[in-house]
């Protein structure tokens, strides 16, 4: 059983002509996150620098150049990602342990699996923001978000 999100989810919300503006993504959704893309068009990146800038991979800019969607439409909307990142890092632990098990490093799995979670962090701070985009922007801000599939 698949369970639909009902349409008025995504507002009402009218603009100068009286309707709002549909926006299509250029590609598939789950690519647009995964390339850390607007939520709504999918055009615009959400972030400023590459993940591999060390002290400014966390710059998230306002909004999207393209469709105006705010990116931060309350203070301490990101918050909730702390919650996105806690669960992505409860996964990324139990799987590299299993992995560390199965190959027979265990016993080095105590330096190994830290010197990831530092390796990987930017990718984690990303990806739990862009969930707080895709998944909880679209429920809690439905007036101002909306997207024609």
């Amino acid at each position: 059983m698949c369970l639909q999100v009902p349409q008025d989810w995504f507002g009402t919300k009218t603009h100068g002509n009286g309707k709002m503006p549909e926006f299509k993504h250029p590609r598939p959704k789950f690519l647009s996150f995964l390339m850390c893309k607007c939520p709504r068009c999918g055009q615009e990146k959400v972030f400023q620098y590459s993940p591999f800038h060390i002290t400014k991979f966390t710059s998230t800019k306002d909004g999207c150049g393209n469709c105006k969607l705010n990116y931060n439409p309350e203070p301490g909307f990101f918050f909730g990602a702390m919650y996105w990142s806690y669960a992505m890092l409860v996964g990324l632990i139990v799987t590299l342990s299993i992995v560390f098990s199965m190959v027979g490093l265990f016993d080095y799995a105590v330096y190994l699996i830290p010197v990831s979670i530092i390796l990987l962090l930017p990718f984690i701070f990303r990806y739990s923001r862009m969930l707080m985009l895709y998944v909880v922007y679209p429920i809690m801000f439905k007036g101002e978000f909306r997207d024609k599939d």
